[in-house]
């Protein structure tokens, strides 16, 4: 079966890869399936006009999507689409597979999740604010949030958020925007990720608060969401058997590394399945993420 590898430049890291992965040439035909990514800062970009013309994208999800290809033989087909769109497609089973999702009740109900990091966000609010703890900043009727529509950090931020009336949330459809929005001073809170907001940071050194809201509450998982409808139980398990390859060798780490370094990532382990029951989350938060 021949691999499929964005961007060019991997394909000879897809090759080597499938050498050494798991065999599945004679278990039949994996795809191709239709994957949904996202534009995030430093997880996927289209590729700048001014860049290599050989490269397609860059960030995390090119090397991941083109490694997991390799290790599973899987065919994977890319289309960009807007977070809120990833999941309305999702449960139209129109899509396959998105990653770096965080697990809710409403998206286990169109697919299995296979949870590979943790991540931690964080509240960043204006120090002019002066609320920089969750109470403090609901208690102000006069201060307003930016938002990411259909994007979930984990229930704590989640239900903040939902306690904020509509006149107190901007919600936009992509993180850049929200980032832009945030830096301009026309909102006092964003919700995101270390990695996304540490190249702001030195220049608004002292004039912005980062706070762990919920520092006491359990880790937030993140992964790889597998449509029920569409792929497989076998392909499932394909899945899941080179995720946990790509665990074991230091795969992820590598990534995280390259990619999201200093961002507060932890890896799960052991990588398994999520299924729809609620009751499948508690012991993920008492696992012992690695460093």
């Amino acid at each position: 079966m021949g691999l499929r590898c964005f961007p060019a430049r991997l394909l000879a890291v897809c090759i080597a890869t499938a050498a050494s992965g798991p065999a599945f040439a004679a278990e039949g035909r994996c795809g191709p399936y239709k994957v949904g990514l996202k534009e995030y800062p430093q997880v996927y970009a289209q590729r700048p006009k001014t860049a290599d013309p050989a490269v397609d994208a860059v960030g995390l999800d090119s090397d991941f999507f083109a490694l997991l290809a390799a290790r599973s033989g899987c065919v994977f087909q890319y289309e960009l689409e807007s977070q809120p769109r990833v999941w309305a497609r999702m449960h139209e089973g129109t899509l396959d597979i998105t990653s770096w999702v965080i697990p809710t009740e409403e998206r286990r109900q169109a697919a299995v999740l296979i949870p590979i990091l943790t991540v931690r966000p964080l509240a960043y609010v204006w120090k002019s604010a002066n609320a920089s703890t969750r109470e403090a900043f609901l208690a102000k009727s006069d201060l307003r949030a930016i938002a990411v529509k259909g994007t979930s950090y984990g229930q704590g931020y989640d239900s903040s958020l939902e306690a904020l009336t509509a006149k107190r949330v901007s919600w936009v459809a992509d993180v850049d925007t929200a980032v832009r929005v945030f830096l301009a001073h026309r909102v006092d809170l964003i919700v995101t990720y270390p990695w996304v907001m540490v190249r702001h940071l030195p220049t608004m050194r002292g004039r912005i608060e980062v706070a762990d809201w919920y520092a006491d509450g359990p880790t937030t998982s993140s992964g790889l969401a597998l449509s029920k409808r569409n792929v497989s139980p076998q392909d499932q398990a394909r899945l899941l058997e080179a995720l946990k390859s790509m665990s074991a060798d230091g795969t992820f780490k590598r990534l995280v590394d390259k990619y999201l370094p200093d961002g507060g990532i932890g890896f799960i382990e052991p990588i398994r399945l999520l299924g729809v029951s609620g009751a499948e989350s508690a012991p993920l938060a008492a696992d012992a993420p690695k460093r």
